[in-house]
């Protein structure tokens, strides 16, 4: 793709969340296709899946690809979620519907393109994933941010304190309906270990009550 140096020696890293798990199998098709040097990583259709390996992962996409429309969940309050944790990674938001719909809040998001679905593994659509790999800091699509500039703007926003993996474990059983002695047996702790872990995170996340520390996940698709 007459890349030069280090960026010839590996494949550009896709992660792709689209909840509709044809279209999302059809993008990464497409994308493969168009370029085998694009290497899709993550396929995710279930946005607090997305956010744990953006909060987890250790090996983590160069480009974030979202669907906007997300089973009533918006692909902006994502691409907002992992703006406000990454600098670096690069967050195209795809849609079949008009762009004009999405483009401004998708831009206070902190996204670096808006694109149709159909646009989607296109010669310009390929040329758009290699360019935002390389992370030179210049906009692609005027009045989009880069991902440094969007990262300075929402980090200026108050710190949220990271839940862990174990306190949101802990929360999503009981979102599932599970009891606390259940969920000690499930994750082989004790049962005062999983009411700690429930008073951390929701200390962490500024409430005081079990249902409200739920409720929080659930906004910012955690669980």
């Amino acid at each position: 793709m007459g890349h030069d140096g280090n960026e010839a020696l590996r494949k550009v890293r896709i992660g792709i969340l689209d909840n509709d798990a044809c279209a999302l199998a059809m993008m990464d098709l497409l994308i493969r296709h168009g370029d085998p040097d694009m290497d899709v990583i993550w396929r995710e259709t279930r946005p607090q899946r997305f956010m744990e390996r953006i909060m987890f992962d250790a090996f983590q996409p160069d480009v974030a690809i979202l669907d906007l429309s997300l089973n009533g969940i918006s692909g902006v309050d994502v691409c907002r979620e992992i703006r406000r944790r990454s600098a670096t990674m690069n967050v195209i938001g795809v849609t079949a519907y008009p762009l004009d719909r999405y483009r401004q809040p998708l831009i206070e998001a902190g996204a670096q393109a808006l694109v149709g679905k159909d646009a989607v593994g296109t010669p310009a659509f390929i040329r758009m994933l290699h360019a935002l790999s390389r992370d030179d800091g210049r906009p692609l699509d005027e009045g989009f941010p880069s991902p440094r500039e969007a990262y300075a703007r929402l980090r200026q926003a108050p710190e949220e304190p990271v839940v862990s993996r174990r306190e949101l474990d802990v929360l999503a059983l009981y979102a599932q309906g599970l009891t606390t002695k259940e969920i000690a047996s499930r994750l082989n702790i004790s049962i005062g270990t999983v009411q700690s872990h429930t008073s951390h995170a929701a200390h962490k996340l500024g409430v005081r009550q079990r249902f409200e520390a739920i409720r929080a996940c659930r906004q910012r698709h955690l669980i």
